[in-house]
C-alpha cells in the first residue's frame, strides 16, 4: 500500500510573488527640501497663526480638576444664565481681592481697562 505524499507548500513564497504581481505599487516617501537657513542679518518668518478677535491680546490658563468640579461649573453657569468664563473671572477676581489685588480678571468678551495686552 503506498502513501500518497503531497508536496511541501512554500506559503510565503506564493504570497510574495501574488504580492508582487498584484500589489498597489507606491513610490518611496518624497523628502522635504530643507528649509533655507537665513543670513544674520535677516530675521526668521513668524507663522501667523488665525485667531478670534476676542481672543487676542488673552493667554489661556489650563487647570486640571475633578469631573466633578467640570459638572458644578457647568451646573452654575446654567443656573445662573452665565457663561463659565464669566464665572471663572469672578472667581479670580474674588481671589485676587482676597490677597489685596486689583480684580483685573474680566470675561474673554470684556475689556477691563486695567488689563494690558500681552506681547
Amino acid at each position: 500500500m503506498t502513501k500518497n505524499k503531497k508536496a511541501s507548500v512554500d506559503f510565503l513564497a506564493g504570497f510574495r510573488s501574488l504580492e508582487e504581481r498584484d500589489a498597489v505599487k507606491r513610490h518611496p516617501p518624497v523628502k522635504p527640501a530643507p528649509a533655507p537657513v537665513p543670513s544674520s542679518n535677516e530675521s526668521p518668518r513668524s507663522v501667523h497663526i488665525p485667531q478670534q478677535p476676542s481672543r487676542r491680546g488673552k493667554v489661556a490658563i489650563t487647570h486640571w480638576v475633578d469631573p466633578a468640579v467640570r459638572k458644578q461649573l457647568a451646573r452654575m453657569s446654567i443656573d445662573h444664565d452665565s457663561s463659565q468664563a464669566a464665572l471663572v473671572a469672578e472667581a479670580l477676581n474674588l481671589l485676587f481681592e482676597k490677597y489685596g489685588q486689583p480684580p483685573i480678571a474680566a470675561h474673554i468678551q470684556e475689556e477691563s481697562p486695567l488689563l494690558q495686552p500681552t506681547l
